[in-house]
């Protein structure tokens, strides 16, 4: 989770991050769910604390949909962006080459649609976990006020009624387990290692899903 702290934040000094650690939640059902639950309740902070500096003017956050058809469309949301003209995307392979040309919207409100089609995207499948990216730019004219990346896969899911669940179009049926993210020395906070054995020890039982306990 994150905290606006602009109005609290001193420029041209040194300014001290405090942070107070609570073991109980001032919510009964985090409580009832959590710390009632099988959890070692660890003191401390066991995740990176920082401070993220971003122009005046910035994308807030973005939420992706990538269709296995080619079709892609972002939902942007803006922070104060009262001297701004469009945003401005650009689907770009991982290794960062353009994909199509960018696509564009004026800014009409805090929220902005951008849409396009890809052409025969390569697509994520959990054979072919094939990643793409977009860049979603800010722009006042020919500025770039403010820009963030975020990686993505071309893929539809759906739930045909008395049917099943179906992914690009093919009939997947789920294995699977409950799994907390947990490990003795630090928590719920994994590093990449320790998420690869649980994974590794997945696959290993033939499971090809996944439910990300709490």
């Amino acid at each position: 989770f994150k905290y606006e702290v602009t109005s609290l934040v001193k420029l041209g000094v040194t300014n001290r991050l405090e942070v107070t650690v609570a073991k109980h939640s001032a919510n009964a059902s985090v409580n009832n769910a959590e710390r009632n639950a099988d959890y070692w309740v660890f003191g401390g902070i066991f995740r990176p604390v920082y401070l993220e500096a971003v122009p005046q003017q910035f994308i807030e956050r973005v939420a992706l949909d990538a269709q296995v058809d080619g079709r892609f469309s972002a939902d942007v949301y803006l922070n104060d962006a009262t001297n701004a003209d469009a945003i401005e995307a650009q689907i770009q392979t991982l290794d960062g080459k353009n994909v199509g040309s960018p696509f564009a919207e004026k800014i009409t409100g805090e929220k902005i649609t951008l849409s396009a089609q890809a052409q025969s995207p390569k697509l994520w499948t959990a054979e072919t976990p094939n990643l793409y990216a977009v860049e979603i730019r800010l722009k006042r004219g020919s500025e770039i006020i403010h820009k963030i990346h975020q990686r993505f896969g071309f893929r539809t899911f759906e739930v045909r009624e008395g049917d099943g669940l179906y992914l690009n179009g093919q009939r997947v049926i789920l294995k699977g387990a409950d799994r907390h993210s947990f490990w003795p020395d630090s928590g719920r906070c994994l590093s990449e290692a320790v998420y690869r054995l649980d994974i590794q020890a997945l696959k290993d039982a033939n499971m090809n899903a996944v439910r990300m306990a709490h």
